[in-house]
């Protein structure tokens, strides 16, 4: 795929799951999402088998998920991933919390946008960010994606109402930007 200086994107394979559970199974990254960490290491190769199918059986979806590695060693540090339906895409990261604060969120998502901007059909790139995830929705802001709207109630999880910021670039906003499209 692509890649940094400090990053490299790799397609997921269920091979992965032994490189991501460990990371994966760090509880602080899961204070804002509704997800949990995987139960076993089979569960995890399981949902790996599952999104390397990549998309969903009527095709509406195409689904791309990529293993986040540092370029010196390829550890893996987390994941990035887009949803393409028609003309938009919907795109999230999850960082392990060891790799936190380091950039790695921005370089992968600046090479997931520039990846799927590639694509002449995707004409919009969405995410949605929890409202008390500020260090998500700085990165968001940071990489010239706006808020559009907030969407109060839009999970219930941990206890709690989510609610959640809707973000959104236009290819033609991102590739306007050379400083973000040409990582």
């Amino acid at each position: 795929m692509s890649d940094t200086k400090k990053i490299t994107l790799k397609p997921l394979r269920p091979e992965d799951a032994l490189d991501m559970f460990s990371g994966l199974s760090d509880n602080r990254a899961y204070q804002f999402i509704p997800d949990e960490p995987p139960v076993s290491l089979e569960a995890l190769r399981d949902r790996y088998v599952f999104l390397s199918e990549g998309g969903n059986s009527d095709g509406t979806e195409i689904w791309l998920n990529w293993v986040i590695r540092q370029a010196v060693d390829q550890k893996a540090v987390g994941y990035t991933q887009a949803t393409l339906t028609a003309e938009e895409a919907i795109v999230a990261y999850h960082i392990f919390p060891a790799y936190w604060r380091q950039g790695i969120a921005a370089e992968a998502m600046k090479l997931t946008l520039k990846t799927i901007f590639h694509n002449p059909d995707i004409k919009i790139a969405r995410a949605f960010v929890d409202t008390r995830n500020h260090a998500s929705i700085g990165l968001l802001h940071k990489l010239g994606l706006k808020q559009v709207r907030t969407i109060h109630d839009a999970d219930f999880f941990k206890g709690a109402n989510s609610h959640e910021y809707e973000f959104e670039i236009t290819q033609t906003e991102w590739l306007k930007t050379p400083i973000l499209s040409q990582t």
